[in-house]
């Protein structure tokens, strides 16, 4: 029931979404209840997903870190640091499962954790102690428990890792072949690599280009959304580990340079390594690379529903774990409000009633029509639908403005529960 709440009114408190204060108390109990473990509500999510992988020969683990921001909590407990010495703040480490074509099945591991005030400004220690010490261990765990859901609901599907910079760290890259499994990993270091040339861009800038491409860089701040034409270019490496790390294996990986000769005035180019385990001896293959890289933004995407959409950083509670059971409640459904994006981009043709129950449906049209509908009507399609969802966030629907955005999504998605909601108490 509180999930349906959070999934019906995603931007509203725990009291504006409740529909009384005896459902108001009883989220509230819930949440300080200490029987009701965060696992207890994280498990069963990530088990959900999971099972969706049994119709998949391959889907893409994109795993990415955010920090919660609570500063106006001082009274909470169990909050941790990050660039001050204030405990305000909650880490999140989220695994989001992919189809290749970009559809959004869910969360399959999360991984929530307060940096202790012992661990501010460590970071100078951090070449003499053991992986498992570390923060970047993250990436291990997650990649264990995505394996071992693979393992328990769906072993024959291939998983492919993508990571950002961050992600690039020796014993990953070891623990991704090891598992058997593929990845993408943008390079954060140019790195030693055994040849004549030691180094990894001097050893992909020697390489003739395989082709230039046009790119499609996403709108950020500062910075409109904008094409860029790069050069491809990819070689077979050998990483060579550091003198300092006499336990690391030498491993033999892929890697594929996207760089921008010509970038606007202003704008600084496009520049990218990506490590892979995936074929880049052509430009088709490179390319390949480069397109289902692009499809990491996709988390990011989720993380801006989780903050903006459904406003995890607004809330009151007074104890770190409840702030955590109500995080992975509004995880669910953030995941689910990204993935009504991505159907009308994946499935466009597809009928509504995927995503919409009839009441929903047939509200949203009789609403955009301004008049009853007649009986016997058909669905709209999922790409229509998801407009019309649009147009109630905001979103104009002119020719050149395309497909609403997650923040006109998650706006309309909220009125159009209120719609319904007045449509049922109409009915009463």
């Amino acid at each position: 029931m509180l999930l349906a709440q959070r999934a019906e009114r995603p931007g509203d408190s725990l009291l504006q979404a409740a529909r009384d204060s005896a459902a108001a108390k009883g989220n509230y109990r819930f949440l300080e209840n200490d029987r009701v473990k965060p696992g207890h509500i994280w498990d069963p999510i990530h088990v959900h997903t999971a099972k969706k992988l049994v119709r998949c020969e391959r889907i893409l683990s994109i795993q990415d870190t955010t920090t919660l921001m609570f500063p106006g909590l001082e009274g909470t407990t169990g909050l941790g640091t990050m660039e001050t010495e204030r405990e305000e703040a909650l880490l999140m480490h989220s695994c989001l499962a992919v189809r290749p074509d970009g559809q959004v099945l869910g969360l399959v591991g999360s991984d929530v954790w307060a940096r202790g005030p012992e661990e501010f400004k460590k970071s100078h220690r951090r070449k003499s102690r053991p992986i498992e010490e570390k923060e970047s261990y993250k990436w291990i765990r997650g990649i264990r428990q995505v394996a071992e859901l693979r393992r328990r609901y769906s072993p024959p599907t291939k998983l492919l890792h993508v990571f950002d910079r961050e992600g690039d760290v020796h014993e990953v890259l070891q623990e991704v072949i090891d598992q058997g499994d593929d990845c993408i990993i943008r390079c954060n270091y140019d790195r030693n690599v055994e040849g004549p040339y030691g180094h990894i861009l001097a050893t992909l800038a020697a390489q003739p280009a395989l082709t230039r491409y046009k790119l499609d860089v996403p709108r950020k701040e500062g910075q409109r959304k904008r094409q860029a034409t790069v050069e491809v270019r990819s070689a077979s490496l050998t990483l060579a580990p550091a003198r300092i790390y006499p336990d690391r294996n030498a491993l033999e990986l892929n890697a594929v340079w996207v760089y921008e000769p010509n970038p606007p005035e202003g704008i600084a180019p496009l520049d990218w390594v990506l490590w892979t385990t995936l074929p880049v001896a052509t430009a088709a293959q490179s390319c390949d690379v480069i397109e289902t890289y692009k499809l990491r933004w996709l988390i990011e995407d989720f993380h801006r529903v989780l903050k903006g959409g459904c406003r995890i950083e607004k809330t009151q509670l007074k104890t770190a774990g409840r702030i955590e059971k109500l995080l992975a409640l509004l995880c669910a459904v953030a995941a689910r409000l990204l993935a009504l994006r991505q159907w009308a981009r994946t499935e466009p043709d597809a009928p509504c009633t995927e995503i919409l129950s009839e009441d929903e449906w047939q509200v949203l049209l009789a609403y955009t029509r301004k008049r009853p509908l007649p009986t016997g009507l058909s669905p709209p399609t999922m790409r229509e639908a998801i407009l019309m969802i649009g147009r109630l966030g905001g979103h104009l629907g002119r020719k050149g403005d395309g497909m609403p955005g997650v923040k006109t999504l998650w706006q309309g998605w909220r009125d159009l529960q209120i719609l319904v909601e007045g449509y049922h108490v109409n009915l009463r």
